[in-house]
């Protein structure tokens, strides 16, 4: 699965309100950014980016709902890359 793939099905776990699934998904994703397989600068840079964000998610997602501007910043920047990344194709 490829780092747009990973992006889209965060996105589509967190769209459709399933906690376990998006859990699922962040761990996922996870696990394939560390992953030591040679690509191109931009596959790592891709690689490197999903990995910060859902670290991001994973520190924010309990305080989502919280009021704490500073986290619901974060998770909607973090899910802006996450839009962003699932809209790259692999060359």
């Amino acid at each position: 699965m490829n780092i747009a793939q990973h992006a889209e099905r965060i996105l589509a776990a967190w769209n459709v309100a399933d906690p376990e699934k998006f859990e699922t998904e962040l761990e996922n994703a996870l696990h394939c950014c560390q992953k030591r397989v040679s690509s191109s600068s931009f596959e790592i840079e891709q690689r490197e980016l999903l990995e910060s964000v859902v670290e991001q998610l994973r520190g924010d997602k309990t305080f989502a709902h919280s009021g704490r501007k500073s986290s619901a910043q974060g998770l909607s920047a973090g899910f802006a890359l996450l839009q962003h990344l699932s809209h790259r194709v692999a060359a």
